[in-house]
């Protein structure tokens, strides 16, 4: 009878430690090239998330194509993504939220041209590499045309890389193209010209953390652990930024001084500007406000069906509870 007792505690312990081990498994994210995601990275490396109690698995990739693919194929549990693929992924059946806001591109991200031109309306006739043809890079150089009284017709569109922009246009392939750090001081090195920049079509390119509705619902305490330790690594951007741009940089293989412009080219909210970011409201820097612009382009251009219930993509508790 011992013998069985004994035997039993030990099957009892072993499967106690087992769901102990799952609970505590790193919560995987993917994010991609980009200076409003190197944040995270602090945060790792600073010990933010250590000191509140979660642990983080960042996936990096320089492509932010591969970064989707990690998301979509369930080999992380959330991404650093532009808002706009929010909306595709929950359109596609991937039952995803936004829980915050890391940045809006300014500067960050560009249309870099021939030297010859001055301006979109330059680029009449012309080929322009986009991140991907229907994605938010696409939708953002179709805007910054639309408010040069440029139509879509009025151009050609090449599925170009950001990170290939460069080659691109040195070979000819196309005349202009969208893209972002390293490439954009790169390319103005070589004498290629900035013609349109994000904050033309401010709200449109909108960076966010975003997980799997799942992931949320199981490990909501952790998912607050990490919006909190996010909010505190983007101070230690401004308190300590020699360090921070050293510790980004290094991440995300990129020079200091690349780093430095990027996070110059956008604007990081702090908690203030989340929260006014989680509520509805009309304006473009609400995630309900430039969420509508969104899904209205896309539904027009028929890759969305229907406008989206936004009460089901954003949650706004993490960031209204940051104590």
């Amino acid at each position: 009878m011992k013998k069985f007792i004994l035997i039993s505690l030990i099957i009892l312990l072993v499967f106690g430690c087992t769901k102990v081990v799952e609970e505590k498994k790193p919560i995987k994210i993917a994010l991609n090239q980009w200076p409003g995601y190197a944040v995270a990275f602090i945060a790792k490396e600073k010990g933010f998330f250590e000191k509140n109690n979660v642990k983080v698995e960042l996936v990096f990739d320089k492509e932010y194509s591969k970064s989707q693919e990690r998301y979509k194929n369930s080999e992380v549990d959330g991404v650093f993504e532009v808002f706009t693929d929010t909306i595709f992924h929950n359109s596609e059946g991937i039952k995803t939220k936004v829980v915050y806001v890391a940045d809006h591109s300014t500067e960050g991200d560009v249309i870099i041209g021939k030297p010859e031109f001055n301006s979109l309306a330059d680029l009449k006739g012309k080929k322009i590499g986009v991140d991907g043809i229907n994605s938010f890079s696409h939708l953002f150089v179709l805007t910054a045309l639309e408010n040069a009284g440029l139509k879509e017709s009025d151009a050609q569109f090449e599925n170009i890389p950001a990170q290939d922009v460069l080659t691109a246009l040195e070979s000819g392939e196309i005349d202009a193209g969208h893209t972002w750090e390293p490439v954009k001081s790169e390319a103005l090195k070589k004498g290629y010209k900035i013609i349109a920049k994000a904050s033309d079509t401010y709200g449109i390119l909108t960076d966010v953390l975003a997980f799997n509705s799942g992931v949320i619902e199981e490990r909501p305490v952790d998912i607050q652990a990490i919006v909190k330790s996010m909010l505190e690594a983007r101070d230690f951007v401004y308190s300590d930024r020699e360090e921070a741009l050293q510790i980004m940089a290094a991440a995300e293989d990129m020079g200091k001084e690349e780093m430095s412009n990027g996070i110059m080219g956008i604007h990081q909210p702090d908690i203030t500007d989340n929260i006014k970011a989680f509520a509805k409201s009309e304006e473009i820097t609400s995630l309900y406000g430039s969420g509508q612009i969104i899904a209205k382009f896309y539904l027009e251009r028929g890759q969305l069906s229907s406008i989206p219930d936004f009460d089901e993509i954003i949650e706004p508790n993490f960031v209204n509870n940051v104590k």
